[in-house]
């Protein structure tokens, strides 16, 4: 009966959620604008971050330590773009809401307002952005010389399956960051240990074969590599179903601890904020 509750509750939570879809696209409009449109570069800065370090890490491994290709066949330019680009949506958008209640702590206090939408408001930014990147990574893949092909297609699928995954991660700890100031803090440190941690700027196939499952672990590491199926080795995200079983029941379970998290400490935000 517990379990059934929670589903309940959950399922409730998520019409909540769609009931508000459009102060959710409002103020979605409104950070955006005021993220990037209020400064002298305004939206340019959206994409310099990103492209100054993908940019300083291809003339490192290239030139410095002269890294040629991936897998004898892959230019390591190609394969480093492809890899860090989703990384970068992931990590902003786990970073940038970990904060959103503190930012947007004058609409918590409104009874009427449902503060569960909020960190969905910082990746919902971040992922306008990030479909500029996806057409650069498109440009990228065939100036490379990659056709476009019908799996391009499932970039969307990843992308999909990283806002569950980073929303229900943005609930739990934006939820506990009012109480415990040290979280974002935290976060940061644990990105950069997943940041090192994850295939990135390695290939995962330097690794003994039977250590392969550790990587996997890793549901970011789907991602990652989802986008490099994609555009570079052209794989189906449907092809090893039992890696994308196990990736979906993790985010699953991510998803619904977040959003119960956040649903328990909600009636104490106006008392801390």
């Amino acid at each position: 009966m517990k379990l059934v509750n929670i589903l309940k509750e959950f399922y409730f939570f998520l019409m909540a959620l769609w009931q508000n879809r459009f102060i959710i696209i409002q103020l979605t409009k409104r950070d955006f604008q005021n993220r990037y449109l209020g400064s002298y570069l305004g939206l340019p800065w959206a994409f310099i971050k990103p492209l100054a370090s993908v940019i300083v890490m291809w003339f490192a491994f290239t030139y410095g330590l002269k890294v040629g290709k991936v897998d004898d066949s892959v230019p390591f330019a190609m394969w480093l773009m492809v890899g860090i680009i989703p990384w970068f949506y992931v990590s902003e958008n786990v970073t940038g809401s970990t904060q959103s209640l503190q930012e947007y702590s004058f609409l918590i206090k409104n009874i009427s307002f449902r503060p569960s939408i909020i960190p969905l408001i910082k990746i919902l930014t971040n992922s306008l952005i990030h479909l500029f990147f996806i057409v650069f990574l498109a440009i990228i893949s065939i100036a490379y010389g990659y056709s476009p092909s019908l799996y391009w297609l499932q970039v969307f699928y990843y992308m999909g399956y990283g806002i569950v995954l980073t929303l229900g991660i943005s609930w739990c700890f934006s939820s506990i960051q009012p109480f415990v100031r040290d979280v974002s803090h935290i976060i940061e440190v644990a990105m950069q240990l997943f940041f090192w941690g994850t295939p990135i700027l390695w290939s995962y196939k330097m690794l003994p074969e039977k250590l392969y499952f550790i990587v996997k672990l890793n549901p970011v590491f789907y991602i990652v590599q989802g986008y490099r199926n994609t555009f570079i080795y052209k794989i189906g995200f449907f092809e090893d179903w039992k890696f994308t079983l196990y990736c979906w029941s993790i985010t699953t379970i991510v998803f619904v601890f977040g959003a119960m998290v956040f649903k328990k400490l909600k009636p104490h935000f106006a008392d801390v904020l």
